[in-house]
């Protein structure tokens, strides 16, 4: 097997770290060690940190003077403003996908996974749920068939654990989500770009309000 690439290690490095904390594996403040971390890929310091300051520029983690990197602590003001900015990208992206005739198969298929998740019997599996949430929303991003839209969505920084969040994680609430979810993939189907950008409104900003009551009431 080929020796990686010092940029190899350092893309590495930043997609594994960048993966845990959008799956919430990595809680919010938690340090980041860099000696940890050489061991577990094998490496020196040097890609490490170069891994860790390319997180801190797009907003995952914070690096603090004599002290550390650590997860960066995403307050309740913070996820209301993103779900704010996000609200508003996500309808302009069902807009663009109703007008293109977009096929919205693949919403679909990720909607019966996260169905199928309910009926296995087992303990509801919470994290395979976020993580097929937040492949939900992307993919149907993607289908307005603007990049620029799609750079912009992703450099939000959104999380897997971010999107549930302020969610009732039980079957009353995802019953509720998924009837939700299916309601924008029949707009899209339709092409009924002024009901799905409306509905896709309604969808988010309330969430957005729960995040706005959490801040007043701290």
């Amino acid at each position: 097997m080929d020796t990686p690439t010092k940029n190899q290690l350092i893309d590495s490095i930043y997609n594994h770290l960048k993966r845990q904390i959008r799956q919430g594996l990595l809680p919010n403040g938690a340090k980041l060690s860099e000696n940890t971390l050489a061991k577990e890929f094998s490496c020196s310091r040097t890609p490490v940190r170069e891994a860790l300051k390319r997180l801190e520029q797009d907003g995952f983690v914070v690096i603090i003077a004599h002290s550390g990197s650590y997860v960066k602590d995403i307050t309740m003001v913070d996820y209301q403003q993103l779900t704010e900015v996000r609200a508003y990208l996500e309808a302009l992206a069902i807009r663009l996908a109703c007008e293109n005739g977009a096929d919205p198969a693949i919403l679909d298929q990720i909607l019966d996974r996260m169905d199928a998740l309910k009926n296995t019997g087992k303990a509801f599996d919470v994290q395979t749920f976020s993580t097929l949430h937040y492949q939900f929303h992307l993919e149907l991003v993607k289908l307005a068939g603007n990049n620029l839209l799609t750079l912009t969505y992703s450099r939000l920084n959104l999380s897997e654990a971010a999107l549930l969040f302020a969610q009732s994680i039980n079957d009353r609430g995802i019953t509720k989500t998924q009837a939700e979810h299916r309601r924008l993939v029949d707009a899209i189907r339709a092409r009924d770009e002024k009901e799905g950008e409306r509905f896709m409104l309604s969808h988010l900003w309330r969430k957005r309000d729960r995040f706005k009551a959490r801040t007043q009431a701290i």
